[in-house]
């Protein structure tokens, strides 16, 4: 009779070490779990981030048009020898800056200083 206690003690240990065992793979699981959640959110930031950037990049060539055609008059104007009056200078472009209320905040940009970006980033 002892020995068949000692064999159902022996049984019960080894289930315990096994529910500590299975509790521990629990816990790991879940950890993972989180932190493919966090890679998940992390990269659909950085495909949201990625397609800002392409349409960003697929205006671009039309920024460049518009700021050229507004410039037209000038070039004109330094072109000919004349001295440049205020009328030669473009209009200047408007930027419209939405904060996350929603509300709008215009900001006045002088196409020189535009031009001017350009050219120190070239």
């Amino acid at each position: 009779m002892a020995r068949q206690n000692t064999a159902i003690y022996q049984k019960i240990a080894e289930k315990r070490a096994n529910l500590e065992l299975l509790r521990e793979f629990k816990t790991l699981t879940d950890e993972l779990a989180n932190e493919l959640e966090s890679i998940s959110d992390r990269l659909e930031t950085m495909r949201d981030g990625t397609s800002s950037v392409a349409l960003i990049l697929s205006n671009w060539q039309r920024i460049i048009q518009s700021i050229s055609l507004a410039s037209l008059s000038l070039l004109k104007s330094t072109s000919n020898g004349q001295n440049v009056d205020r009328d030669a200078y473009p209009e200047p472009l408007i930027r419209i800056n939405l904060d996350e209320d929603g509300e709008q905040e215009e900001e006045e940009v002088d196409e020189e200083d535009e031009m001017g970006d350009i050219e120190d980033a070239s």
